[in-house]
C-alpha cells in the first residue's frame, strides 16, 4: 500500500502506518503538547492509487491518560512532489455536559515521507492547534 510505513509533519510529529488490505494499524508520537511516548492507532484504507485514509488514536499509554482521543481522515496524493497525506482531525477531550461546546477541536494536518520535506513545506504550524492533547482548562 503506498502509504505504508513512516511520515512527518511539521510539528514534528509521526505516524507509522501498516496496512493489510483495507485495515491499518501502527503508531503515533509527537514531542507537542501532553502526549510523550508511542500511542497505538488503529483506521481503515481504501486501495485506490491515491487512498482515502483515517485512523483513530486513544490518548492512552505507559504515560499517562489525556481523556482525550482524535482521529484524522484524508487522502494520500503521489501526483506532487513531494507526495503528501493531507488530513483533517477532530480531537475530542472529556469534559462537562455544560461546556460540550468546548471540548471539541479542529484541524489539519499535513504530513510527508522525510523530516526535511515537513520541514521546508509544513504549512504555519504555530497558527493551528495540535492534533493531541494540551492541558487546558474547559
Amino acid at each position: 500500500m503506498p502509504i505504508d510505513g513512516m511520515w512527518y509533519n511539521e510539528l514534528g510529529s509521526t505516524v507509522t502506518f501498516s496496512s493489510n488490505r483495507t485495515s491499518l494499524t501502527g503508531t503515533y508520537q509527537t514531542p507537542v503538547g501532553d502526549a510523550s511516548g508511542l500511542y497505538p492507532l488503529t483506521g481503515y484504507v481504501n486501495t485506490d492509487t491515491d487512498p482515502a485514509v483515517g485512523w483513530v488514536v486513544l490518548w492512552s499509554n505507559d504515560s499517562g491518560d489525556s481523556n482525550s482521543v482524535t482521529s484524522w481522515v484524508g487522502q494520500y496524493f503521489s501526483d506532487g512532489d513531494p507526495e503528501v497525506l493531507i488530513t483533517l482531525w477532530l480531537l475530542r477531550s472529556e469534559g462537562p455536559e455544560a461546556q460540550n461546546w468546548a471540548a471539541t477541536q479542529v484541524g489539519e494536518d499535513v504530513f510527508y515521507r522525510t523530516a526535511e520535506q515537513a520541514a521546508s513545506n509544513g504549512r504555519l504550524a504555530s497558527l493551528r492547534p495540535p492534533a493531541h492533547p494540551v492541558i487546558h482548562p474547559l
